[in-house]
């Protein structure tokens, strides 16, 4: 009776044991998933941040195309830009802007107005139905070797009811705005020419006083001076 009750007992024990240690395996077992799954949801997480950290050489070329391509475009649009305001704000050195302001000029003289009549247009190179070619100012632009200023030369037209005649007129950096170095009338049919306006010597008068006023009096008044006919 007593080895049934010990063999009962040690049956209980080794059965309590088992028991334990199949709940201990399958615990560490859940673990094992656990850290499984935790391991593939970190790599799933990493993977797309080092798809979009690391690119090929390919798309490294294809980004650094889009740059240079739209460095390009705000290039473009700056210099259009430019010229674009040069041309609705021209400065008093644009051909332009010679033409206009020496034509009010010259429409005014006295002289013009007898040789040419009254009522006169001015246009650019050429003449006959071409528009394109009519507003074109034949112009030279270049530096003084006497003096270094910037300098503007126009050449243009105008007509009236007695005739026609060339225009040349100039400017320089170094004179206000709405001042000429020149501007003089040839009439078309004789080659008679009118002087509207001449500061050529009053300007060399002023590059031999070295710019002073004074001095630019002493020599106007030796040499006769130059200026407005």
């Amino acid at each position: 009776f007593q080895s049934q009750v010990w063999l009962h007992s040690n049956n209980s024990s080794i059965m309590s044991r088992s028991t334990t240690i199949r709940k201990s395996v399958g615990v560490r077992c859940l673990s094992s998933q656990n850290d499984g799954k935790k391991t593939q949801n970190e790599s799933a997480e990493e993977e797309p941040m080092s798809q979009e950290i690391v690119k090929t050489p390919g798309q490294k070329v294809v980004d650094g195309t889009k740059s240079i391509m739209w460095l390009g475009v705000l290039g473009l649009t700056l210099v259009c830009g430019y010229f674009i305001v040069m041309e609705l704000l021209p400065s008093k050195m644009s051909p332009n802007t010679v033409f206009n302001k020496a034509f009010a000029v010259v429409k005014e003289n006295p002289d013009v107005k007898r040789k040419l009549g009254d009522s006169l247009k001015a246009y650019g190179r050429g003449g006959g139905r071409n528009e394109g070619r009519r507003n074109f100012i034949e112009h030279t632009e270049y530096t003084s070797p006497d003096d270094g200023s910037k300098r503007t030369r126009v050449r243009f037209n105008v007509e009236g009811k007695f005739g026609a005649a060339f225009v040349f007129a100039e400017v320089s950096s170094d004179m206000p705005s709405g001042e000429f170095v020149y501007i003089l009338v040839q009439d078309k049919s004789n080659g008679r020419t009118t002087t509207i306006v001449d500061n050529r010597a009053a300007l060399k008068i002023k590059q031999m006083a070295g710019g002073s006023d004074e001095a630019s009096k002493v020599f106007g008044n030796l040499l006769g001076g130059g200026g407005k006919k």
